[in-house]
């Protein structure tokens, strides 16, 4: 290429930036007109340029950017900033253009929650434990004189498990953004207290008197297993559980994610 084109090509390449420095700084002024804060300008001004580059039409990009605007004016009289509004110029424009972006359920790990799943569960194994052993060895249920194996034994220890279990699991969790971090010597005592005061609920259970606390038929307590396993498995489904004390799997899957 000779000298005289690569001089050609940077005049033209230099007349092309000005022009762009011109335009931006038109729209700029227009915006500021508007009565936009800078954030917002620097908003409107990026959603405009991505809606060019996703061949946004022009009626359309016309009418995003006056709703856009207006809410954008009305967001700033309450404090509302662009982000909290629409989030990022880049994926707003995506959404315009190409639709929603459509999103699982996403995954719950709230306190009730997971003190529902591990209660379920906990009952569940007992239930099931007991019934096994009232199926193929009555013989040692029957010389067994203590009450855990009473269904109201069985439904308190599993509520106090599901309550402290699921306490645990919230103090094990990673920190999230803007939480204070746990120190460890804290989660090793929560442990610990947890486990304590379950043994000894388990303990005070065994002592409620057989009048209300009797104990079932083996086949009823793996029957009340089944049901209390298809129910747990209803509840994490329908509330997409992520957590508890017996889903590590699902929470390394949560985590990757």
């Amino acid at each position: 290429m000779s000298e005289e084109n690569q001089s050609r090509n940077a005049q033209a390449g230099q007349k092309q930036r000005e022009q762009m420095q011109k335009e931006s700084v038109a729209t700029h002024h227009e915006l500021s007109d508007q009565g936009l804060t800078k954030r917002n300008e620097e908003f409107m001004f990026q959603l405009g340029k991505q809606l060019d580059a996703l061949n946004a039409k022009a009626d359309k990009k016309a009418q995003v950017i006056e709703e856009t605007m207006t809410a954008l004016v009305e967001g700033q009289k309450k404090g509302t900033t662009a982000k909290q509004l629409f989030g990022t110029p880049t994926a707003y424009a995506a959404e315009i253009v190409n639709g929603p972006v459509r999103r699982g359920p996403q995954p719950q790990s709230s306190y009730k929650l997971l003190a529902l799943d591990n209660g379920l569960m906990f009952f569940n194994i007992f239930a099931f434990m007991f019934g096994l052993m009232s199926v193929f060895s009555p013989k040692s249920m029957a010389a067994d004189q203590t009450g855990t194996s009473g269904i109201l034994a069985i439904i308190l220890v599993a509520i106090s498990g599901g309550l402290l279990f699921a306490w645990v699991t919230k103090v094990l969790s990673p920190a999230k953004k803007g939480e204070e971090k746990k120190p460890v010597w804290y989660k090793i005592l929560s442990v610990v207290a947890a486990l304590v005061a379950w043994i000894a609920i388990y303990f005070a259970a065994s002592l409620l008197p057989g009048m209300i606390n009797p104990t079932l038929p083996g086949i009823a307590y793996i029957v009340l297993a089944v049901l209390g396993f298809l129910a747990d498995m209803y509840v994490r489904r329908r509330y997409n559980i992520v957590g508890g004390a017996f889903a590590g799997g699902q929470n390394q899957q949560a985590r990757k994610k």
